[in-house]
């Protein structure tokens, strides 16, 4: 099958409370942690369990969800106060301005594009979002974040405020 990639399930997450600024770009103002335990399941069939922690340190800052009115009614940027809503649009931001490269026990994990884009995906369904609004975010994502001005962009300049390990289980 011509269109086999590396795809990421998550199975669960956590998130420590966040402490932001109320306005978008939202502004971390204290340290919080996001922990998404997922397998990854290679084009060959073999899977790997593993924990991604991520650490947001102050003065990092989000887009939350960049979605647009009507789309945000559904999937809004940002709900105050729902921090397991908020992780999943802030990890994303995260791994993609690290391009998806994440420190792993041995040497560095590559994340395809594809596989960040599952990890939201995953974590909103995780939340409760149905699979049928999941899957329209994620084709919006796809269509609006999926060029290479996304990937890698950190137009904040805020990469220096965030770090994420892989933790493989079993």
């Amino acid at each position: 099958m011509a269109n086999r990639r590396t795809k990421c399930t998550v199975e669960s997450y956590t998130v420590t409370p966040f402490v932001t600024t109320e306005k978008r770009p939202f502004e971390f103002c204290g340290k919080a942690i996001i922990n998404i335990w997922l397998t990854r399941t290679f084009t060959d069939g073999k899977k790997e369990r593993a924990k991604l922690v991520i650490n947001i340190y102050p003065h990092f800052m989000t887009d939350g969800a960049s979605t647009f009115w009507p789309v945000s009614l559904l999937v809004p940027q940002w709900r105050k106060g729902d921090d397991d809503y908020n992780a999943a649009p802030t990890a994303h931001d995260v791994l993609y301005i690290l391009k998806g490269i994440v420190e792993g026990e041995h040497e560095p994990v590559k994340l395809i594009r594809e596989e960040v884009d599952d990890i939201l995906r995953g974590m909103w369904r995780c939340w409760g979002m149905s699979r049928f609004v999941a899957g329209c975010a994620d084709k919006g994502v796809e269509i609006f974040a999926g060029g290479k001005n996304h990937w890698g962009n950190d137009g904040y300049n805020v990469r220096r405020y965030v770090s994420a390990k892989w933790e493989t289980i079993g």
